[in-house]
């Protein structure tokens, strides 16, 4: 793992590593089993501790023991001090289950969130993520409820009620990992022919949700459900499309209003726009169309101080080519960290950048949604959605 010996075991007291290493010496030949169940428990937490999650769930079959230990509050704390953080990208179908791409492993694996958190898939939505937590709304009913859960743990919660909103437009979710609480801010309207547009803000540390002001402004009326993302102590969204373009708004939460940003956006005929937040930059991705073709797919960063996006890559034109997406064909974009995921909703050519090293690379197929039908014969793989998402064993519902 590249860790030295003296860093490894500094913490630990001498007698103890002493005790470990003449055990060690007067049975060269016995079983790793048996090593790893004399081991400390201090340098087995550390060791485990490193892995990834997946790995420590499987480690967490092995035996009892290991059972215990992994899901002991001196194991979870240091896990939260050293792990390193692993980025998944998921990809949501109500009808066969999540999939989550684990950039590390460069690998999928089909994540029961639905069994795991007792929910139906065909009664919910996954709206948003954020610090290991899943947000899910309930469908076709009269008032919507919305649903945290952490699919790692077993957990979920339905949050209670609204007090005003009845129709949402605008959802965004933030947690914070320093206190392990998070908040979820609402935007929409009592009746779907009010033009007033409500936000409200439920804090998991009240277990309340907060109003925070209403307005007839038109840059929030929207026809369908927009999400948020949350970037250093704010909310951001994108505008529907309209005459003059997309808009960026933005929402303090201590004045508790949404505005204007009145930043123009990139030149050109700007389609299918994403908005991303990794590490503090607020980043927009979209396609440029020119006479009715996909010239170029572009990632550019907010300029605070310049009120001003400015472009930091664009997608090489050999895999623009080889991706094959005509102009009216919608293109999602996620991101967490330095990664980059863009997919179509209709095919499985999905692409991946790294901002840190600036190149592009194919994913590999998740060949469990590949070639499904659904009604009407069309792929299921033609009606994907896609999330970053960020496993964490101690997130609190």
């Amino acid at each position: 793992m590249g860790l030295r010996r003296d860093s490894f075991l500094g913490s630990l007291p001498s007698d103890k590593i002493e005790s470990f290493s003449k055990r060690k010496r007067g049975s060269l030949c016995a079983s790793a089993y048996n090593v790893w169940d004399d081991l400390p428990q201090e340098i087995a937490e550390k060791v485990f501790a490193l892995l990834p999650v997946a790995s420590i769930f499987r480690c967490r079959c092995v035996c009892k023991k290991w059972l215990q230990v992994l899901s002991g509050g001196s194991f979870l704390k240091l896990w939260a001090q050293v792990s390193p953080q692993a980025s998944w990208f998921l990809v949501y179908n109500n009808l066969h289950g999540i999939a989550a791409f684990s950039p590390s492993s460069s690998s999928w694996s089909n994540i029961p969130v639905f069994a795991r958190c007792s929910l139906d898939p065909k009664r919910v939505v996954l709206m948003a993520s954020s610090g290991g937590l899943l947000c899910f709304r309930t469908r076709n009913t009269d008032r919507p409820h919305l649903i945290v859960c952490n699919p790692v743990t077993n957990s979920s919660r339905t949050l209670p009620d609204m007090s005003q909103v009845r129709y949402i437009n605008i959802l965004g979710m933030a947690a914070d990992k320093s206190t392990n609480t998070y908040k979820i801010l609402v935007t929409g309207a009592s009746d779907l022919n009010d033009m007033n547009s409500i936000t409200e803000v439920y804090d998991s540390c009240t277990g309340c949700w907060h109003y925070h002001g209403s307005s007839q402004q038109d840059f929030l009326q929207f026809w369908c459900e927009v999400q948020a993302v949350w970037c250093n102590g704010r909310f951001y969204c994108l505008t529907m499309p309209t005459q003059q373009g997309f808009r960026l708004l933005v929402h303090d939460m201590l004045q508790k209003k949404w505005c204007d940003a009145r930043i123009d956006m990139p030149s050109g005929d700007l389609r299918c726009p994403s908005l991303l937040a990794c590490q503090g930059r607020l980043l927009l991705a979209g396609k440029i169309v020119v006479d009715s073709s996909v010239k170029s797919i572009r990632i550019w960063e907010l300029d605070q101080r310049a009120c001003v996006w400015k472009e930091v890559a664009a997608m090489p034109s050999a895999i623009l080519l080889k991706i094959h997406l005509p102009y009216f064909l919608g293109i999602q974009c996620h991101g967490k960290s330095d990664l980059i995921c863009f997919s179509r909703y209709r095919g499985w050519q999905s692409v991946m950048y790294d901002m840190s090293l600036k190149t592009w690379q194919w994913m590999p197929e998740n060949k469990a949604y590949r070639g499904r039908k659904v009604l009407n014969g069309v792929l299921d793989s033609n009606n994907l959605i896609g999330m970053a998402y960020e496993p964490n064993l101690i997130a609190s519902v």
